[in-house]
C-alpha cells in the first residue's frame, strides 16, 4: 500500500500487541534482596486503588472457609483437613483477582469462584497434596513433642492413675527444665514450618497459571523460595515490623485513653469497640495486600512476561 495515498483503507497490524501475547511461566530465577520490598510496593500500589473491593473479596474469602471449617466439624477427622483440602481452590479466586488487577481489568468478585470452573481438578489434588503435608507436619511435631516431653507425659499420667504418687511431685522440680524444652520445642516447629510454607507457597498460582500438577507446583515452589531465601527473608520481616508499629500505636492509644476516661468508663467500652471493629477491617485489607504480594512475588521469581520493575502497573 502506498503510504502517501490518503484514499486508502486503514491496515491492521499483522502482529498481536504487546499486552496480548500469552503469559509464559518459566523456571524460578534468583532477585535481588531488594525486590523483598518491591514486591509489597507492588501489592501496596494494586489493593490501595481497589481498598473497598479487596475488603470485601477477602471477608468473604474468609466467610467462606469459616463456613467450610464449621462444616467439617461434623465429618470426624477427616472434615479437620477440610480448609486444606479447599484451600487451594478458594485461593485460586484471589490470584485470578490479582491477575485482574495486574491488567488493569474491572473488579470481579465473579473470580473468586474461578477455582471451581478452571482446573478445578489439578487444583484440588493440589489440596490433597497439602494435605499429606500438613499430616507429615503434624507427625513430625508429635514426635518432637514426645521426644521433648515423654518424660513428663509419663509420669503425669502414671500420677493420674496412682501409680506413681511422686510423679506429680518430680514434675514440680522440672520448671526450669520445661522453660528450656518449650523454647526448644518452638524453635524445632518453627524449623519445620519453613519448609512446609515454602513447599504450598507458590502452590495455587503454579497450578492455575502455570498449569503444573500439586506434586510438581511444590517441588518448584520450593526451589524458588530457596533460590530467594534473601528477598524472601526481607519479605517475610517487613510486616514483622509493621504489625510491631500497629501493635504499639493500638497499646499506647489505649493506655491514653484509659487515663482520659478510666478503665471501666463508657467511653472505654465504645473505644474498644470501635477498634475491634477497625482491627477486623484492616486486617482483611493487610491479608488482601498479603495476597497480592505473593502474585507480585509469583510474576517476579517465575519470570511471567518477563515482568521487571518499570512494568508495574501504575494505579494510583
Amino acid at each position: 500500500m502506498d503510504p502517501s495515498n490518503p484514499y486508502q483503507g486503514p491496515v491492521s497490524d499483522p502482529l498481536p500487541p504487546e499486552s496480548t501475547k500469552e503469559e509464559v511461566v518459566g523456571p524460578a530465577r534468583r532477585r535481588p534482596l531488594g525486590h523483598g520490598w518491591l514486591w509489597w510496593k507492588r501489592a501496596w500500589r494494586l489493593t490501595a486503588a481497589n481498598r473497598v473491593l479487596w475488603t470485601l473479596a477477602l471477608l468473604v474469602f474468609m466467610a467462606i472457609l469459616t463456613g467450610v471449617s464449621l462444616v467439617g466439624l461434623f465429618v470426624p477427622v477427616l472434615g479437620n483437613f477440610a480448609p486444606t483440602l479447599l484451600g487451594p481452590v478458594l485461593s485460586a479466586g484471589l490470584m485470578q483477582l490479582a491477575w485482574r488487577r495486574w491488567h488493569d481489568e474491572e473488579f470481579d468478585f465473579g473470580d473468586l469462584f474461578v477455582g471451581f470452573s478452571r482446573r478445578t481438578g489439578p487444583l484440588f489434588l493440589a489440596g490433597l497434596v497439602q494435605v499429606g503435608l500438613q499430616i507429615l507436619f503434624t507427625l513430625l511435631t508429635v514426635v518432637a513433642t514426645l521426644a521433648l516431653y515423654g518424660g513428663e507425659i509419663a509420669a503425669l499420667f502414671s500420677a493420674s492413675l496412682g501409680g506413681d504418687p511422686l510423679g506429680a511431685e518430680a514434675m514440680a522440680g522440672m520448671g526450669a527444665l520445661s522453660v528450656f524444652k518449650m523454647l526448644l520445642l518452638g524453635l524445632v516447629i518453627a524449623a519445620l514450618s519453613v519448609p512446609y510454607m515454602a513447599l504450598i507457597w507458590f502452590q495455587a498460582p503454579l497450578v492455575l497459571f502455570g498449569e503444573r500438577n500439586g506434586l510438581v507446583a511444590i517441588k518448584e515452589s520450593l526451589v524458588a523460595v530457596a533460590r530467594n531465601w534473601l528477598p524472601m527473608l526481607w519479605y517475610g520481616l517487613i510486616p514483622l515490623l509493621v504489625l510491631g508499629v500497629l501493635v504499639a500505636l493500638v497499646a499506647g492509644l489505649l493506655a491514653l485513653a484509659g487515663m482520659l476516661f478510666g478503665p471501666d468508663s463508657l467511653a472505654m467500652m465504645l473505644l474498644g469497640l470501635l477498634l475491634v471493629m477497625a482491627t477486623l477491617v484492616v486486617s482483611l485489607f493487610l491479608m488482601a495486600v498479603t495476597t497480592v504480594s505473593v502474585y507480585a512475588s509469583f510474576r517476579d521469581i517465575f519470570g511471567v512476561a518477563d515482568d521487571e520493575p518499570d512494568t508495574t502497573p501504575d494505579l494510583v
